[in-house]
């Protein structure tokens, strides 16, 4: 299979919209922190009253990478179509693959829109995507599991239009996968390899009982619940524990609600200490029981670090530059490639896709350096460290996994 290079917007997406880095920027962060107190006050002297000119952050240079002066996001009718479930602005999953799509229209100067679908209408899946193509969207994105089934439905009646479609496959009303057709590229992730990475440091940070409480049983979910679990347990071994539990559960939603609220309020009082909260906004709820309870909780998808200090890391996907470098092929091929036409292709720790934040970060472990779980990375990379990909059933751990 082809090796990709992310290109400089998705080098750009990778270190300021997900957090994460490599060895290299570490040593650097590293070497700037170790400077003498007298030279960093100087510097900082200099910033401020050296040139009288206001200095901008890293983020807020790239941020204004986002401003549209030519107007090429539009209404309805853009040349790429986004197609989403949920929010453009959940800080989450749905902006991730948006801030993928935006990179590169701006960067091209090409125009573009998006769509909602309405969650609790399975129709509108495949109602948006035939809106899109009535307004004559030439590539059209589609983010998440359920679009899977509207794009296996109509990728062959509307074989001049291009799809996109991110952690999903085409499959039919039963579920069964279909085989791409030539006009669409699918992106999946290695979401067990982040998952596990997050599930490993929280028990070398030294927690015992943790939780783990998915959306519904999709397979990015699947993956980022089973790589916990098999993190968790790889820790437990190298640590010769016999003590680790983990309560697992599936809420079947992906938005903030009561029910999962309530479940995250009871595992904290019975001494979970820490949930990993798998899907969307429902980690709102989480979050909500993680503040009643003096309790921590594990981010998804994107660095959720930001949102609270509960938030002891996240385990993070490179979606944005992933999208980003699969519509900058698209547009220098003049459509999907041989090599991508009709193809699956997942992105993980060998293209730097799956981790949990460590630039642009607080590293929020008080026990674990950096650079040990830089030495478990490259272990994965390498592949002396292997996750599972299976999703049929639960992987065989030894820690006790109550399953609700």
């Amino acid at each position: 299979m082809r090796k990709r290079k992310l290109g400089l917007a998705g080098l750009i997406l990778l270190l300021i919209l997900t957090g994460c880095g490599n060895p290299a920027q570490e040593t650097a962060s590293s070497a700037e922190n170790d400077a003498p107190e007298e030279t960093k006050q100087e510097s900082g002297e200099e910033e401020e009253n050296g040139s009288g000119v206001e200095m901008t952050t890293w983020r807020e240079s790239v941020q204004k990478m986002f401003e549209d002066p030519y107007g090429d996001y539009s209404e309805t009718g853009g040349e790429i179509a986004f197609l989403t479930d949920g929010s453009v602005e959940d800080g989450g999953y749905n902006e991730a693959v948006f801030n993928g799509v935006r990179m590169y229209a701006l960067g091209a100067g090409t125009s573009f829109s998006y769509y909602h679908a309405d969650p609790n209408a399975p129709e509108s899946y495949g109602e948006m995507i035939q809106r899109a193509v009535e307004d004559n969207a030439g590539l059209v994105v589609c983010a998440g599991d359920l679009f899977g089934k509207a794009v296996g439905a109509l990728q062959e009646t509307y074989p001049q239009t291009s799809f996109l479609l991110v952690d999903a496959v085409p499959h039919d009303e039963e579920g069964e996968e279909l085989s791409p057709a030539q006009n669409v590229h699918c992106i999946l992730f290695h979401e067990e390899q982040a998952g596990y990475l997050a599930g490993y440091m929280a028990v070398w940070e030294g927690y015992r009982n943790l939780g783990f409480i998915g959306g519904r049983e999709e397979p990015a979910v699947l993956r980022y619940g089973y790589g916990y679990l098999q993190g968790i347990d790889a820790a437990a071994k190298d640590l010769s524990l016999d003590d680790v539990t983990v309560n697992y559960w599936y809420a079947d939603t992906y938005a903030a609600d009561i029910a999962v609220r309530e479940r995250a309020d009871g595992w904290y009082e019975n001494g979970t200490q820490i949930i990993f909260a798998c899907g969307g906004g429902l980690y709102e709820s989480v979050l909500e029981a993680a503040e009643n309870q003096d309790g921590l909780m594990i981010g998804v998808d994107v660095d959720q670090c930001r949102v609270s200090d509960r938030v002891l890391t996240s385990a993070v996907k490179n979606i944005g530059p992933a999208v980003t470098d699969a519509l900058d092929e698209y547009y220098a091929a003049g459509g999907w490639s041989e090599e991508d036409a009709g193809q699956v292709r997942r992105y993980g720790v060998q293209d730097g896709c799956a981790a949990i934040p460590v630039v642009d970060t607080e590293w929020r472990f008080k026990e674990i350096p950096t650079t040990h779980f830089f030495e478990i990375y490259k272990q994965m990379k390498r592949g002396d460290r292997g996750v599972s990909d299976a999703i049929e059933a639960p992987p065989q751990v030894a820690v006790a996994v109550n399953f609700e």
